[in-house]
């Protein structure tokens, strides 16, 4: 899979594969789905992963590099699920989302209680 990066401004666009840097997390052998871009979006990219042993929420950030927010445990019940759901309270503190055929919605908060940017 290719994730395109759009850049509106200067009309013009990068691409990468998806899989070259997650480091054996989130390597989209199945679909990117549910994209969410910050308010800052030009330096946080919010993403799920539906299918395959990953399925999960990732984040790139302006630099290319991707973090793991969670994922489902290779060889679990979430194998092969789909991450649904994924969203933002209005302040920013509070990301939501889900495994759909597990039937599991969860809420994350910041240890540092910023919002999530």
């Amino acid at each position: 899979k290719i994730l395109f990066i759009l850049n509106l401004e200067t009309m013009t666009y990068e691409s990468e594969n998806t899989g070259a840097k997650f480091e054996g997390r989130g390597s989209f052998n199945a679909q990117p789905d549910q994209i969410i871009l910050t308010n800052n979006y030009k330096r946080w990219i919010y993403f799920t992963e539906d299918g395959g042993d990953t399925p999960g929420v990732y984040v790139r950030n302006k630099d290319g590099t991707y973090h793991t927010i969670f994922e489902g445990i290779t060889g679990s019940i979430y194998d092969g699920d789909e991450t649904v759901g994924i969203a933002l309270s209005p302040g920013r503190r509070k990301l939501y989302a889900g495994f759909q055929d597990a039937g599991v919605l969860m809420e994350f908060t910041r240890d540092d209680g910023m919002p999530f940017e």
